[in-house]
């Protein structure tokens, strides 16, 4: 008896019964649901329960030997999809009951736009949806204008190749109104007939802007083509019907299943985040339940003439409005001037978005609503990891006295006031710190690190072995920090080490599997970069830029990262004065990046009982002289486990805005600092421990 066919019909059944559960679940969803639609004063979500919820099955997947982080994730899509089919609730009651809907794409069946309108409507009251591809975008709104269909679904945006100007240009021009929208996470698959391999290939067929996505992933493929194709669905669907081995498409996963294909390598855009949001389209405006946040798009024109811009912008601020969007599209018909695309939060019918558009008329000389819709937003946060909704467990299934990370959304406001909060006025300020010195009455730069704000009220926590050792070991890691409560993971890929002969890291396989980690435990990943050529390539995978103490006067190195497009982490070299570190960092604002976090890691004194001396003074003194957010490292401080703990609340009482420390998940096995490495029972410690003084400082973990 083959001894996997028992365990696999377990494995059924136990799915059949997860299914029925969800089902049953489901169902006192809609009963809640239903009650709130009979109630417009009830609200639509209780936050408070939602923490509960996630406190109560972290408890119980403790009890039963399963990963609390994996289980919240559970539940985190099971409250998600609850939340979209209580919707179905609050839409107008239409007469008749639920009606066929037909709807618009482009491309052909399992193409994303298909797949996001498949997801758009399967939480709305239809009766049966209609789903019709086309050609074209034009085509498309032709049709909805045509009377056709009854919603056109078509991608505005992306999160790598950007805003879609056709779309835009069709906004603009056709008589059609935006009624929603969507967001939907691409992950491009390499699919090709069965029994083909990578080897066989000698074309890849897919939409322009997918094989745009793709290039690192096809240059490695040699001797392979690339082939436009007029859509991603549409390759698949030619390669099922040419029947030839050699050649392959870029697709969703679903393509492959609608047209018999195998998926031949997963993943393999360039960047891990790629999410494309979508508007719905309808020919007359649709009213929905005021308690759903809401997003306007207008569009207005503008004369070519200075201030323009910034009269209609000041508008928007004067009544508290948020722009998401600010896009500018020449005018064909009229040289020399502009029409802007602005997307901003807020419902037609408020006072204050009607009070902002009377105040445009006086500034534009054309202005046009586009629409009024809910907003996804906060999924779209979701899906590239970095929702700012309380996602966390109230009570971490840690170490008895583990306090909870906070709740409040990060850097709603600003962090507490240091000591000295502005520049010392005793002190000489160096006129070549232009950028990094804080001005007077000027406030601390919040740094946001993929949805984690660094400088803010929350005192982060940034946890990680100090090298990348194998894949194991670093998802090993990942699932410890994540449990801890840490908002962020750092861990070396490549490691500068003073004996050639220690271990100098795995490289960019060691920064692939911190990525990997990061993206399964959803922490943003710190980890050091050495070379300017290098740069480039690290940023593409990793969200901050670590200069470690040796290259803090790298300059080319500086440079480099100045115009990079992630947060850079700054440590003070190890002979460096507070001046010289301001200096290096003032580099790398001069390049463009305003992103800088600077830290204090120890310097080099004479004391040899500390593997350097912790200068906690330096941290007031730096928030005194710069807006810039400070971190402290206690661990290559110390280099003593024993001692990380008191210099971690040492750092948090001088004002600190966070640590990064040192853990392994078996700190006796660890490559690279193990004397220095906390184990999970001390970062429990740790956490445990700073709860007291970060509340005594006017902030929360």
């Amino acid at each position: 008896m083959d001894p996997l066919s028992q365990p696999r019909a377990d494995i059924d059944r136990l799915d059949r019964e997860l299914v029925r559960l969800l089902a049953e679940r489901l169902e006192a969803v809609r009963a809640i649901g239903s009650a709130k639609g009979r109630d417009p004063s009830a609200p639509l979500r209780d936050e408070e329960r939602e923490r509960a919820l996630f406190a109560a099955w972290a408890r119980a997947a403790e009890e039963h030997g399963v990963s609390s982080y994996f289980a919240g994730r559970v539940l985190r899509e099971v409250l998600n999809w609850s939340r979209r089919d209580q919707e179905r609730f609050l839409e107008p009651m239409k007469q008749g009951g639920p009606r066929a809907v037909r709807v618009g794409y482009q491309g052909v069946p399992a193409s994303y736009s298909d797949l996001a309108a498949q997801k758009h409507f399967a939480t709305r009251d239809v009766a049966r949806l209609e789903r019709i591809g086309y050609r074209g975008f034009a085509a498309v709104a032709d049709a909805l204008e045509a009377g056709e269909i009854d919603y056109a679904l078509l991608p505005i945006e992306n999160t790598i190749a950007g805003s879609i100007d056709e779309v835009y240009d069709l906004l603009g021009a056709r008589r059609m109104t935006i009624v929603g929208e969507e967001v939907w996470s691409v992950e491009h698959c390499l699919l090709g007939l069965p029994g083909a391999s990578t080897e066989d290939l000698r074309v890849v067929r897919s939409h322009p802007v997918a094989l745009m996505q793709c290039t690192r992933f096809l240059e490695g493929l040699v001797g392979v083509r690339s082939e436009s194709f007029h859509d991603t669905a549409g390759a698949a669907e030619a390669v099922a019907r040419d029947g030839d081995r050699h050649v392959a498409a870029i697709a969703s996963e679903e393509a492959a299943r609608e047209y018999g294909l195998v998926v031949l390598r997963r993943d393999v855009a360039n960047q891990p985040t790629n999410i494309t949001r979508f508007l719905l389209l309808a020919r007359e405006r649709e009213s929905f339940d005021p308690r759903r946040p809401a997003l306007t798009s207008l569009t207005f024109a503008l004369n070519h003439r200075h201030g323009a811009l910034l009269e209609c912008l000041k508008v928007f601020e004067a009544n508290e409005l948020n722009l998401t969007k600010l896009e500018s599209r020449p005018r064909p018909e009229a040289a020399w001037e502009y029409q802007f695309y602005v997307d901003f939060q807020g419902h037609l019918d408020e006072p204050r978005v009607a009070a902002a558009l009377e105040g445009l008329r006086a500034h534009v000389n054309h202005l046009q609503v586009l629409g009024s819709y809910p907003r996804r937003a906060e999924e779209g946060l979701e899906l590239a990891g970095r929702a700012r909704v309380p996602l966390e467990v109230a009570e971490p299934p840690t170490a008895a006295g583990v306090p909870a990370p906070g709740t409040a959304a990060d850097g709603a406001k600003p962090a507490p006031t240091t000591p000295a909060g502005a520049a010392c006025p005793a002190q000489k300020v160096n006129p070549n710190l232009k950028l990094v010195t804080r001005r007077e009455g000027q406030a601390d730069t919040i740094v946001d690190v993929s949805g984690v704000a660094v400088g803010g009220t929350r005192f982060v926590l940034a946890l990680g072995p100090c090298a990348v050792e194998n894949r194991a070991q670093v998802l090993a890691a990942a699932e410890m920090v994540k449990r801890c409560g840490a908002a962020l993971m750092r861990g070396g890929a490549f490691k500068p080490r003073t004996s050639p002969y220690a271990f100098q890291g795995l490289g960019f396989e060691g920064l692939a599997y911190l990525r990997e980690a990061g993206r399964a435990y959803e922490l943003p990943i710190v980890t050091e970069v050495l070379h300017p050529e290098d740069v480039e390539r690290v940023a593409e995978q990793a969200d901050v830029l670590q200069i470690g103490a040796r290259n803090m006067q790298n300059f080319a190195l500086l440079k480099e990262v100045g115009r990079a497009r992630r947060p850079v982490l700054l440590k003070r070299g190890m002979s460096a004065t507070i001046e010289e570190l301001l200096l290096a960092a003032e580099y790398v604002l001069a390049g463009g990046n305003q992103r800088v976090i600077l830290c204090e890691r120890g310097i080099r004194t004479f004391e040899t009982a500390t593997r350097n001396t912790f200068d906690v003074s330096a941290i007031p003194v730096l928030k005194s002289r710069t807006h810039l957010p400070v971190l402290a490292d206690p661990s290559h401080a110390a280099g003593r486990r024993d001692l990380v703990v008191a210099l971690s609340l040492a750092a948090a009482a001088a004002g600190a805005d966070g640590l990064i420390v040192e853990c392994h998940p078996n700190p006796s096995e660890a490559l690279c600092d193990k004397d220095q490495a906390l184990a999970a029972a001390d970062v429990a410690e740790l956490v445990a421990r700073l709860g007291p003084v970060v509340a005594a400082v006017g902030r929360t973990l």
